[in-house]
């Protein structure tokens, strides 16, 4: 049974982008407001986080802005306060306009992926484990479709694989941060949360991750 761990909790989803990976969908429609079935990605992901009791939510916005403002306007009852780039600014750069409005650590979330784990749980293990972020990443495997040659470098093949599967934690574009860690995004620069990510490990400061199954994470972001 949920509770709502997640009442007073922010959620930011960063919405700004072109979607360029969906065109030509999203040259008539923003990437947020694609559908899955009849209801709009952004849409399931407000409603996943609200199943939680998440009621805060901050939402960048650029690309196409008035038509998404809108849809949620007349379709939705959330509480959603707009944070509007005059430029890109990357997947991180707008967190900079939330300094000194959010005191708890706060999901940051990108529009086009879809969730499927206990948020409360993460919520948890993030103030447990004491990470500046934590990455939620979920298990991914590959196949490779050749034979694979291992060799030295005098070009002497010592092994030969073939069709090896390979198996790596990647990133969702989920994660969650700790406010005091906004201020070291640079002012109106465009800066992904990669780059804070490598900051603050470079800073041997800690940064953690989430993991989840292969099964529990969508990408809406491309074909």
């Amino acid at each position: 049974e949920k509770e709502n761990i997640l009442q007073g909790v922010p959620i930011v989803i960063m919405a700004g982008g072109k979607g360029t990976r969906l065109y030509p969908y999203t040259k008539i429609l923003p990437k947020p407001l694609i559908p899955m079935g009849d209801i709009p990605i952004v849409e399931r992901i407000m409603e996943r986080f609200n199943s939680y009791g998440s009621e805060i939510f901050y939402m960048t916005v650029n690309y196409r802005k008035n038509m998404i403002k809108s849809y949620l306007a007349e379709q939705t009852n959330y509480n959603i306060t707009f944070i509007e780039e005059e430029k890109p600014l990357g997947t991180a750069g707008s967190l900079k306009m939330l300094s000194g409005k959010v005191k708890h650590p706060f999901f940051v979330t990108n529009c086009d992926i879809l969730i499927n784990a206990d948020y409360g749980e993460i919520y948890r293990y993030h103030i447990k484990t004491k990470n500046a972020v934590t990455i939620i990443s979920a298990l991914k495997s590959i196949e490779v479709p050749y034979g694979v040659i291992q060799s030295n470098g005098n070009g002497n093949v010592f092994a030969l694989e073939e069709k090896p599967h390979l198996s790596y934690f990647i990133n969702t574009g989920m994660y969650v941060l700790d406010p005091e860690y906004i201020e070291y995004i640079p002012e109106n620069m465009f800066f992904h949360m990669t780059d804070l990510l490598e900051m603050l490990l470079n800073k041997r400061i800690q940064v953690g991750m989430y993991p989840i199954s292969e099964e529990s994470f969508l990408d809406m972001g491309e074909w």
